[in-house]
């Protein structure tokens, strides 16, 4: 049985014979000429069911019918301004509830009859999760994902601390030079939540089968791996889509960050997008092709030299989000099956690439993605951007 409430997230004033809710900057106003839609916002408070809001209501209101009053509430369901007092998140602690306080009340603002503000935060505490390559994007997404409530997070890096690192690689510092990244990284996360579960694991990616075995037990990986910087793309792509695991890549490309996600059995894969290319744009591929012999050569490419934290955060910020989109479920996220970019002299989000699935696709034509991320494969809607 549902008891409705009032989002205490979502103020509302009456003024001028109506009242108005206000989020994001934005007003929701709704007609109130005798008073009884503020009459029956005050009966909203999670301790009635619909029926008894209806008999509270029509004693004040008796032209108020039992399906005027379960209109209402699903009028103010649909703009999201109520939710069920019914799950209490009676599994998180008092610490939890204090350490978790301001993502709930986020959360909150998405939540409705039928999805509580505790079951997103729930699905990212119970979420496996993998960052590989804890550099530049990936120190700054690590913390993050750690602040906002992932428990069990397995970080993969080969590289050692240098002087070069500090200019945005911010778990580190001078008293670490020389140490293992993942060593530091796993101290630092674990110094903001003693509970997380970080598994370090200090390698490096050299095929499919070495992606296939760190990714295998993650349902989302973060991948901001660098070297080698063509052939790594492959090797992700092979080991996410055989465990059926959602992968989102990002990185900053000189003046650009940039970030895209590829969901087993639901988007197109690197392949599926590579294959595109190379029928329907020659320049790229020619492109593709130069850097392809680079890569194999061992040589360096030109945007190596350039790394400027504004961007990594950026970056970070967009990776973080997506996972929190997908893990959470509370909104659809932006980036599967496309690449969406933005540039440091103008950071308005664009589509820059999109690519569909081949279903003959030697890689991916016959995936499936985990069970956690199946919701994906249902009709989500209209993405912005």
């Amino acid at each position: 049985m549902t008891h409705p409430v009032l989002k205490t997230s979502i103020p509302y004033f009456i003024a001028d014979g109506s009242v108005h809710f206000r989020l994001g900057g934005e007003l929701t106003s709704l007609e109130d000429a005798d008073g009884r839609v503020s009459r029956l916002l005050s009966l909203l408070d999670g301790t009635r069911t619909p029926e008894e809001v209806h008999r509270d209501l029509h004693a004040v209101h008796p032209d108020v019918t039992a399906d005027d009053v379960r209109e209402a509430i699903a009028e103010l369901d649909a703009l999201r301004l109520i939710q069920s007092a019914d799950d209490a998140g009676d599994d998180f602690d008092g610490p939890a509830r204090e350490r978790w306080s301001n993502n709930l009340g986020f959360f909150e603002t998405y939540a409705s009859l039928h999805a509580s503000k505790y079951d997103f935060q729930r699905r990212i505490r119970d979420a496996r999760v993998a960052v590989l390559g804890v550099g530049g994007i990936g120190s700054h997404a690590l913390i993050d994902l750690v602040a906002i409530g992932f428990e069990d997070i397995r970080i993969v890096d080969f590289d050692r601390i240098e002087l070069s690192n500090f200019n945005r690689q911010i778990l580190y510092g001078e008293p670490y030079v020389g140490r293992v990244k993942v060593e530091v990284a796993a101290e630092r996360a674990r110094a903001l939540n003693s509970g997380v579960r970080i598994d370090p694991v200090q390698r490096r990616l050299m095929s499919g089968d070495d992606v296939y075995e760190v990714v295998r037990d993650r349902d989302i990986v973060i991948a901001v791996v660098d070297r080698p910087k063509v052939h790594i793309a492959h090797w992700l792509n092979e080991g996410c889509v055989r465990a059926g695991t959602a992968l989102i890549v990002g990185g900053v490309d000189t003046q650009r960050a940039l970030h895209y996600t590829i969901v087993p059995g639901v988007s197109g894969c690197i392949e599926c997008w590579y294959d595109q290319v190379r029928g329907t744009d020659p320049t790229s591929l020619a492109v593709m092709n130069v850097l392809d012999e680079i890569d194999r050569e061992g040589g360096t490419f030109g945007e190596d030299t350039a790394a400027f934290n504004g961007l990594v955060l950026f970056g970070a910020g967009f990776l973080v989000a997506e996972m929190v989109r997908i893990a959470s479920r509370v909104c659809p996220p932006l980036s599967v099956g496309r690449m969406l970019e933005m540039t440091f002299h103008d950071p308005r989000l664009r589509e820059a690439e999109t690519w569909k699935r081949d279903p003959r696709c030697a890689t991916c034509g016959d995936a499936r993605p985990k069970p956690s991320l199946e919701w994906l494969a249902g009709d989500i809607g209209p993405l912005p951007l």
